[in-house]
């Protein structure tokens, strides 16, 4: 039974153009055809993306920032989880190594326990920069920085990706489609309802069909 009602929605249901829209007889009201502009779509909506392992939609239709973040090779470490900054402690016994560990004495001939932290970095720089580094510190004092701009381009050009073209009836210009329903008004129709009814009154034209006619009547 199954079987029947498959081959008879094959045979029955697909309809033509030429049998159902080109009809002969029947008179029908005519339908004035008014132009009606589309309004125009200001904001395309989004197609919802899709998780790649479980194709499960995403809650937001955005790609979530995190989503290629991986953890950092060798320590494993969560790169979602912010570090903790840490203060250096305090060193009480800083002061009395200074006194008693031996003196180291440095060009201009001062100690380096009996000065100050800040006068103690800027005297190892200037005698630990070389000669090139402190050309350029000054080169970098000296310039002026109001007219130099970076040499960027302009805004991106848009992407341009390939898409296939939506199956969509062929386009008919405002100014032709009351031409193009005058003529289809004209055309002649013939009323026929091609069911089932319809196509087994109908004398078959193929072999096969005379044949499976024959077999049924016996």
């Amino acid at each position: 039974m199954s079987n029947m009602r498959q081959i008879e929605s094959m045979l029955f249901n697909y309809e033509t153009t030429s049998r159902t829209d080109f009809r002969d007889g029947e008179i029908t009201p005519a339908v004035k055809t008014e132009y009606k502009k589309k309004p125009t779509c200001l904001t395309t909506k989004t197609k919802p993306l899709k998780y790649v392992h479980t194709l499960v939609d995403w809650k937001v239709p955005n790609v979530p920032f995190g989503l290629m973040t991986k953890p950092k090779d060798i320590v494993r470490t969560n790169p979602r989880e912010v570090q903790v900054s840490y203060e250096k402690p305090p060193d009480p016994v800083l002061e009395e190594v200074k006194r008693t560990r031996p003196r180291l004495v440095m060009t201009p001939v001062v100690s380096f326990d009996d000065l100050d932290d800040a006068t103690r970095k800027l005297l190892l720089d200037d005698v630990y920069t070389t000669n090139t580094m402190k050309a350029m510190r000054e080169v970098v004092a000296n310039a002026t920085y109001s007219s130099v701009r970076t040499p960027l381009p302009g805004f991106p050009a848009k992407a341009n990706p390939i898409v296939l073209q939506k199956l969509l009836p062929p386009y008919v210009s405002p100014e032709w489609r009351m031409d193009s329903v005058g003529w289809d008004s004209r055309q002649l129709r013939t009323h026929c309802d091609p069911n089932k009814e319809f196509w087994l009154a109908r004398t078959p034209q193929c072999q096969e069909c005379k044949d499976t006619a024959e077999d049924e009547e016996k």
